[in-house]
């Protein structure tokens, strides 16, 4: 197969010399102009040669006596000289670069004649045939340095003849002439050699319009002709059927159209991780396809590789390719193409095309060839459905005929010689045997493809044998290549088998046995074979007790049914009491609380009236003791707030205020309320980043309960001297919009920690830590005692905001206080 040939590149026109131009180009250009000069020596040799021939006749006719020999000898000897050149310029060509040399040789030769002519007949008429020199020498030459050098020889030998001659008024006349002409020839010259380029690029142009022309038609002919042969051979197979006929047939029709060395079609395994050889041109193909030849996806040679990039590969020169995977068999391959087989988002497999030839398969092939693919993948699809539904039609015939023999004996081995002989027209082995459990050993029952010695023969089971593994799990078990399975027991007297199946023999939930299927070749069984055997082998092992199963299956399931209704009704009651229970108790907070409110607002007033009493100020045991209440009753207040708090989150009735708040300034006033009791316990309280944290949309007073009974918790339990830690920070970037950020902050202590079992319980209402009877009754105190409902509260006014809060913490050791951190996430916007 011959390479569609590639479009060259446009041509670059060369506008003149002095135009910038690649070195290469500019060697062409001079190439081109000096072989116009070397097509004009020979014309211009010969008609100069005459013209000095008919000058010396004349010369000696005109002329005086005393200089005609002279003048007439020169023009002989130019005359002999350019006739010389011309007979030597017919009889061997001239190389280019000697073409402005002998132009040169020959101007000075015209140029010598002319003023040896005015030197001796003192004729300045003679000027005008220098004139006519130059302007001559404008339209032969076409090098600018080499007509430079003939002005210069020119001027310079007229310059001389005025410099020798006697003084006269007629030299400038003569002298005007011959500026004239040279700017004359320096035209001519200029035009010369821009025609001669302008020529040679529209030559070159013309000839590489007519390549490219011939290039796209020989381009349209070969992807005419591999049109055809794609639907010619799409033809011939969109009629086949069988799976392996078909794939042997694209083999041999692509070999034959393409003319290729080597054809191959490898399909994808059950698995996906490998690409075994189904059908293959030569003797090669088929006994790569026999020995179940694979490669793996995405590691082994170029079809490995297309196989996992699922795109075409093609390789000039698989020599220089590192994907290149080079059989023993298939030593002359020089360049392959590899197309992946794929029906819609489907993997098939691939073809493979391989060469002896380099650059066999061209860029421009690969479309046409992956038509063709597709049209192979589309034929393969059809072939397997087909099979599918054939393989089908055969189970749905089988088990018919199964059935009936099931209904109409109780003969184990006849039911398992009748599964083995229709197994063997759907499912391909080389040999079976349904083995039978008995005793710790396998009998074997039923059997195909073995000796009759291999007839009753009974195997020892191993802990590793297996059907112990089938034994285990109750399911098929696969073994793709026994050769790789070290515990694998070959049969004396056996060939040596390759892929393996076996399928559990189940009645009762008790496995008796299994049914073994064997090929002598690594080809793995697919799914659809699988499911086919597992069907005859459970219809064989269940069929005498699917009546008994069946009821008690049947009782089973009622009496399953009715106890998941007893408990589910169980249950439920214990469900409804526990939610009345809950009901009723937080209803007795809310009611406790309202009636509590009343008496403490009295008692805050009277406990006030008191302490303005001027009699009560100046008695220090009266001051105390109101203060005392007064204090008690603060006490109190803050508990019975906490009970209310505590109902309305369990109501859901905790209604929020949203307002900007600055947490900075939130935490100061919180902090600025708890001095004295971080003066009493002396601990320390130290804050950080919470100045740099944006104003967030919360509820202030709600907030500020959350922080009062964090921080509160962390003085009370750290012992004295300990360290109160509050930081914060913020949670986004500068791709986030303000609806996703937020703030973290984090109340940190030295204290006694939490064990990590009670993470989710101390946020529980009335939990508390340790043993309640031991709790002192200090709000600040060490291991203080509390009604429980500080975290309860903290969670559930968070939770509202939309946010989180959690604690993290080594655990409880109060004699190393590892400490506790509470965090808390609280959206920037609600």
């Amino acid at each position: 197969m011959n390479a569609f040939s590639r479009r060259d590149k446009p041509i670059r026109i060369i506008k003149g010399p002095s135009a910038s131009k690649p070195e290469g180009e500019e060697e062409h250009t001079r190439a081109v102009l000096e072989a116009g000069v070397v097509h004009s020596l020979k014309p211009i040799s010969a008609g100069l040669g005459v013209l000095y021939a008919v000058f010396t006749i004349i010369d000696l006719m005109t002329l005086p006596a005393g200089i005609a020999a002279w003048v007439a000898t020169v023009a002989a000897i130019t005359a002999v000289i350019l006739l010389g050149i011309y007979l030597a310029l017919s009889v061997k060509i001239l190389p280019a670069r000697y073409a402005h040399p002998l132009a040169f040789a020959i101007a000075a030769l015209i140029l010598a004649n002319s003023f040896t002519h005015i030197y001796l007949a003192k004729d300045l008429q003679q000027t005008f045939q220098i004139a006519l020199i130059l302007v001559g020498a404008g339209s032969v030459f076409t090098s600018s340095n080499w007509l430079v050098m003939v002005y210069a020889l020119a001027l310079s030998g007229w310059a001389w003849m005025i410099y020798t001659l006697p003084a006269s008024n007629d030299w400038t006349p003569f002298g005007l002439a011959l500026l004239i002409s040279i700017l004359l020839s320096a035209a001519l010259h200029r035009a010369r050699v821009n025609t001669l380029v302008q020529l040679e690029n529209l030559r070159v142009q013309d000839a590489r319009r007519k390549s490219e022309l011939e290039t796209v038609l020989k381009s349209t002919e070969e992807a005419q002709r591999s049109l055809a042969t794609s639907m010619a051979v799409g033809q011939r197979i969109t009629s086949i059927l069988d799976l392996d006929i078909l794939l042997a047939q694209v083999a041999h029709l692509i070999q034959e159209r393409f003319g290729c060395y080597y054809v191959g079609i490898f399909l994808l395994d059950e698995s996906g991780e490998w690409v075994v050889s189904r059908a293959g041109t030569g003797e090669v193909g088929k006994l790569l396809s026999e020995q179940g030849f694979r490669l793996k996806v995405g590691e082994e040679g170029l079809v490995g590789w297309v196989a996992a990039k699922r795109r075409p590969a093609r390789v000039d020169d698989v020599s220089q390719d590192l994907r290149y995977y080079q059989h023993e068999q298939i030593p002359r391959t020089r360049s392959e193409l590899v197309l992946p087989l794929e029906m819609g988002a489907t993997m098939l497999g691939v073809l493979d095309m391989q060469s002896e030839q380099r650059k066999a398969f061209g860029e421009d092939d690969v479309p046409f060839l992956q038509m063709l693919a597709d049209q192979v993948a589309i034929a393969i699809q059809n072939a397997s459905m087909y099979q599918v539904e054939k393989s089908r039609r055969r189970l749905a015939e089988t088990l018919y005929g199964v059935g009936r023999a099931l209904s109409g004996t109780l003969d184990l081995e006849k039911v398992l010689d009748l599964i083995l002989e229709q197994m063997e027209e759907i499912v391909e082995f080389d040999r079976a045997a349904v083995m039978l459990s008995t005793n710790g050993k396998l009998e074997i029952a039923a059997s195909r493809g073995y000796p009759d010695s291999a007839h009753s023969t009974h195997v020892v089971m191993k802990e590793n044998d297996v059907f112990k593994e089938i034994e285990r799990t109750q399911q098929p078990l696969h073994i793709h290549d026994v050769l790789q399975h070290s515990d694998w027991q070959h049969s004396p007297g056996l060939p040596q088998a390759r892929a393996w199946l076996g399928l559990p023999l189940i009645r009762a939930d008790e496995v008796t046995g299994m049914l073994s299927l064997t090929r002598e070749h690594p080809v793995p069984y697919t799914e659809d074979e699988i499911a086919l055997a597992s069907t005859f082998a459970g219809q064989a092992a269940i069929a005498l007790q699917n009546a008994r199963l069946y009821d008690q299956i049947t009782r089973f399931n009622q009496d399953l049914e009715q106890m998941v209704q007893e408990r589910t009704e169980a249950l439920q009651a214990a469900y409804d009491q526990l939610e009345h229970l809950d009901n009723t108790k937080s209803d007795f907070i809310r009611v406790a609380s309202h009636e509590l409110r009343t008496p403490l607002t009295v008692l805050h007033g009277y406990t006030q009236m008191l302490l303005d009493d001027g009699l009560i100020r100046n008695n220090s045991l009266l001051s105390q003791l109101v203060l005392g209440i007064q204090a008690g009753a603060s006490r109190l207040g803050e508990i019975v707030g906490s009970l209310l708090d505590t109902a309305k989150i369990d109501s859901r009735a905790l209604q929020l205020y949203p307002a900007p708040v600055s947490l900075s300034s939130l935490i100061d006033l919180v902090t600025s309320g708890l001095v004295k009791s971080f003066e009493e316990r002396g601990q320390s309280l130290e804050i950080e980043g919470l100045r740099e944290l944006p104003p967030i949309q919360a509820d202030p007073e709600a907030l500020r309960k959350v922080f009062y009974h964090l921080i509160v918790n962390a003085i009370k339990y750290t012992p004295d001297g300990g360290k109160v830690s509050i930081s914060g920070r913020y949670l986004g970037n500068e791709d986030s919009s303000p609806d996703e950020c937020a703030v973290e902050l984090v109340v940190s202590d030295t204290g006694i920690g939490i064990d990590p079992k009670v993470f989710e319980l101390i946020f529980s209402k009335f939990y508390q830590t340790g043993e309640v009877a031991l709790h002192s009754t200090g709000k600040i105190k060490f291991k203080g005692g509390g009604p429980g409902l500080g975290l309860a509260i903290a969670r559930g006014i968070v939770q509202a905001h939309g946010g989180r809060i959690w604690v993290e913490s080594p655990g409880y050791n109060e004699d190393m206080c590892p400490g506790s951190q509470f965090h808390v996430v609280l959206p920037i916007r609600q």
